[in-house]
């Protein structure tokens, strides 16, 4: 199974990737270069032939709709996360990829009071931030290709994602994530959709992932059930 792991150049898709490569064969793709004795194409993600044949013969696209940067502008995160994040898309359909999985963030969430049980069905109140719009919107054009059955579509929104022992000590954060929970998760999803029916109507998921604690700001009941798996790294240790 190959499977193409956009923003390559993040900690979280170069965890991701470490995850897989054991399993898969793994394409990375970023709008900059990285260095990795991995498969790597650098794309902008444009609409053109580029774009295309990055997704030629891929199986599964894990796309980090969820990765800003500290030197990208308003303007471009926005950007990254519409036109391009389609582009993507519309050229994974077209190439007849089945799945995509868009990681996205449980920051959409924050305003709903801390007492509220949130989960996966709720709607979303993003704000005016571009990283948290972008994120918005790319769920948005993921579901709307998954309800044209166009793609498999699974999003999943991540908490706070940190290693564990570089927080050890400090204040807690309660909606942190170990970011190799994060890519077992990943790599457990992209399992479980190898096990599906290709002939059955395209579908759309959404699940939430983040520590599992008494002191947790979401649940990730769904997710752990699902498949059958529970955060390994805790922060018990954080004041």
């Amino acid at each position: 199974m190959r499977v193409l792991i956009t923003g390559a150049a993040s900690p979280l898709g170069q965890a991701i990737a470490a995850r897989l490569r054991t399993d898969y064969q793994v394409r990375l793709t970023d709008r900059e270069e990285v260095s990795t004795d991995l498969e790597f194409v650098r794309s902008d993600l444009g609409h053109d032939e580029a774009t295309d044949a990055l997704v030629q013969g891929v199986d599964a696209i894990v796309h980090l709709a969820y990765a800003p940067r500290p030197n990208d502008g308003e303007n471009d995160w926005l950007d990254i996360n519409s036109r391009r994040h389609y582009n993507l898309l519309l050229a994974a359909s077209e190439a007849g990829v089945p799945s995509a999985l868009i990681i996205s963030t449980l920051d959409l969430f924050q305003p709903y009071d801390v007492d509220m049980a949130v989960g996966e069905h709720w709607q979303p109140q993003p704000n005016t931030s571009p990283d948290q719009l972008g994120a918005h919107i790319a769920e948005f054009t993921a579901r709307e290709f998954a309800h044209s059955n166009a793609l498999n579509v699974t999003v999943l929104r991540l908490g706070h994602v940190v290693i564990s022992e570089e927080v050890a000590g400090q204040a807690y954060d309660p909606m942190w994530l170990d970011q190799r929970d994060a890519a077992h998760a990943v790599d457990l999803l992209l399992k479980k959709q190898e096990t599906l029916d290709p002939r059955r109507a395209r579908s759309y998921h959404v699940l939430h992932l983040q520590s599992v604690s008494n002191r947790a700001r979401f649940s990730s009941e769904r997710i752990c059930n699902a498949l059958e798996f529970q955060p390994q790294y805790s922060f018990e240790d954080c004041v």
